[in-house]
């Protein structure tokens, strides 16, 4: 069956709204549908999001003086790069001054090519990046609510068979550019507390 444009509209404002009312603490940025699902960020997850992320970073690349401060986690981190010092390197597992010089150069040479997180054009993916978004699949559409997962499918799939992994008009991408004007233009949002440039939209990502 094709899209129905009604349904989907009356389905996703309500999920929208429904939303809205349990998370009245936060400062939405962004709004997206994402295949089929129903996306949101705030500001605040984003910040904790990016902190998280730089944190992690952080963390990843620290000088290691002993394995004794190694945690579980550092251990997993390393695994592989000690993994192929020892194969290919003659590593010597038992030696920890040698298994210290190989994680130490490793996080060294991170550390010289900087945090990604801290650049500019990484942050601004990072916050446009649904994947990343604490929302991300609040709720669905199915094909009760007037979804065609049929018609997903073949707009996935003329995706991956196109040059650059996106195609704009397919049912799935004429339908869902009609309903984000829809809901844009619509009450949906007056319940969210958002920010002066909130941006609805719908994501194709590259296949």
């Amino acid at each position: 069956m094709p899209f129905d444009i009604d349904k989907l509209f009356a389905h996703c404002k309500a999920q929208i709204r429904q939303f809205a009312r349990e998370h009245t603490g936060e400062r939405f940025y962004a709004f997206a549908i994402d295949a089929d699902m129903l996306c949101l960020n705030s500001d605040e997850e984003f910040t904790r999001t990016l902190n998280e992320y730089q944190s992690r970073w952080d963390r990843q690349t620290r000088t290691i003086d002993s394995l004794g401060d190694m945690t579980e986690e550092d251990m997993r981190d390393e695994e592989f790069g000690l993994g192929l010092a020892e194969k290919y390197s003659g590593l010597d597992r038992s030696d920890e001054k040698a298994v210290l010089e190989v994680i130490n150069e490793r996080r060294a040479d991170r550390r010289s090519e900087g945090c990604k997180y801290r650049t500019e054009e990484a942050v601004k993916e990072l916050r446009a990046n649904t994947g990343d978004w604490a929302y991300q699949g609040f709720a669905d559409m199915e094909d009760d609510n007037g979804f065609d997962s049929e018609l997903y499918n073949d707009h996935y799939y003329a995706a991956m068979d196109s040059d650059d992994g996106h195609t704009s008009h397919t049912e799935y991408a004429l339908a869902m550019t009609e309903l984000v004007d829809r809901l844009r233009l619509s009450d949906a949002f007056d319940n969210l507390k958002r920010t002066d440039d909130f941006v609805v939209s719908w994501v194709d990502h590259s296949y």
